[in-house]
């Protein structure tokens, strides 16, 4: 706690391993969770804690993240750049990620309230409170190989530093957090089978523009929105160029395929990807748009008709359920625009998308293929179905999040507040 405009104030610290390198919907939910309890707790301090410089100008331009009144703290884990380049290395990463984890340990003593987003890093909190922000959960225990024989004996032979390191640099873990917040019912689901505890549900803020859709001025655009990266939960841009290709060839005309993203250029498998990507569409009314400021995804989310997501085909879910959609963010800002979803029926994306009444729901591509052409066929359907799509992204609007996400912390908040006065008080 410290003074504050003549008052006592909680220091309240979010942190994320990939703020300042990422921009994408994890940081959109990170930042805009500190606009809510800058919003809901004035009296109290707020910070965002990165491990590397932060772009604001960047931020502020791509997620429309407002900073006013917010404190960012860059820089604090000496060598987090040499840390994120051993990441690239397989045989290393694990150890890495470790390394990052443990450095962060200790600053973290100095926050009253820390709320910690968690996706593949374990969590970790020397705070007097802790809220974890989870993405996705991560395995606690001893990982079992994938492996047999040699393979198998080799691989636990290399985790077994790890997992008696883990215990001794970052402690209880999950353990040392009072409250388990994450964006949507599939990923609190998986916190209950791998953590074995409840989580609350608070969807991810879509910014849903006050004027009504023009409907007659919309375009024979098919919008997809997401991150050029190759691994993990990929966005399957290849996919999506593939099954537009198929259309075209097949004698579909008039209309343009649009992919929105930013680009993962420190990863050579990544730029590979984009780069293999830009290759297929030419020739092709595809365009691709790289780091597109906010002002331009916003154009094309008004001008388009049709929204594509495809992230998690081919994923093993029961396997690598970490690689699925965790919720559908641009899915749902796409909705608020009267854009019409064809969306992969997989993860979260079957909690943003109704089918049949707000948008298609597919499982292969070719059903994939099949929706979007009845829609390009039936501008009345794209209409009506458009009109449910608006209306049902109300329910992620960025208001409704703060008020949801404010009610979540209020407990916690209070608790301090109260701990706070005590103090003061036996002070006297």
């Amino acid at each position: 706690m410290e003074q504050q405009a003549g008052r006592l104030a909680l220091r309240i610290g979010l942190y994320s391993p990939f703020f300042g390198s990422t921009v994408g919907g994890g940081e959109k939910y990170l930042g805009v969770t500190a606009e809510a309890i800058r919003d809901a707790f004035p009296r109290h301090r707020v910070e965002i804690v990165s491990p590397v410089p932060v772009d604001l100008d960047r931020y502020q331009r791509m997620l429309g993240i407002d900073f006013d009144g917010i404190q960012v703290r860059s820089g604090r884990l000496p060598a987090a750049g040499l840390g994120r380049r051993l990441r690239r290395l397989p045989l290393v990463r694990r150890y890495a990620d470790l390394a990052l984890s443990a450095r962060a340990v200790a600053w973290t003593r100095e926050y009253d309230l820390l709320l910690s987003m968690v996706y593949v890093m374990p969590a970790f909190s020397l705070a007097r409170r802790g809220v974890i922000l989870c993405q996705f959960p991560y395995q606690l225990g001893r990982e079992r190989s994938r492996w047999r024989g040699l393979r198998g004996l080799l691989y636990r032979v290399y985790l077994a530093p790890y997992e008696r390191l883990r215990r001794h640099l970052l402690g209880p873990e999950i353990d040392a957090f009072q409250l388990v917040i994450c964006q949507s019912e599939y990923v609190r689901g998986w916190v209950g089978r791998y953590w074995g505890r409840d989580a609350e549900v608070v969807n991810p803020p879509v910014d849903v523009p006050v004027a009504e859709p023009d409907f007659l001025a919309k375009e024979p655009i098919v919008l997809s929105v997401g991150r050029f990266f190759a691994s993990g939960h990929s966005k399957r841009h290849d996919l999506m160029v593939e099954a537009f290709r198929r259309m075209w060839d097949g004698g579909l005309r008039g209309w343009e395929l649009h992919l929105v993203g930013s680009v993962h250029r420190d990863d050579p498998g990544d730029l590979r990807y984009f780069e293999q990507v830009c290759r297929r569409a030419e020739g092709y009314p595809i365009h691709v748009h790289a780091d597109a400021p906010l002002e331009a995804l916003l154009d094309l989310y008004r001008r388009a008709s049709i929204y594509w997501h495809a992230a998690g085909y081919g994923v093993d879910a029961e396997h690598r359920p970490i690689d699925l959609e965790h919720f559908g963010m641009t899915t749902a800002e796409a909705m608020a625009h009267g854009v019409v979803p064809v969306a992969i029926a997989r993860g979260g994306q079957v909690e943003v998308v109704r089918a049949g009444v707000d948008g298609f729901l597919w499982e292969e591509p070719g059903q994939l293929v099949e929706h979007t052409l009845s829609l390009i066929a039936d501008g009345e359907l794209r209409r009506r179905m458009g009109e449910a799509a608006r209306r049902a992204s109300f329910r992620f609007s960025r208001d409704a999040f703060k008020r949801r996400m404010a009610t979540m912390l209020r407990p916690l908040v209070e608790e301090l507040e109260r701990e706070l006065g005590s103090a003061a008080v036996d002070e006297r």
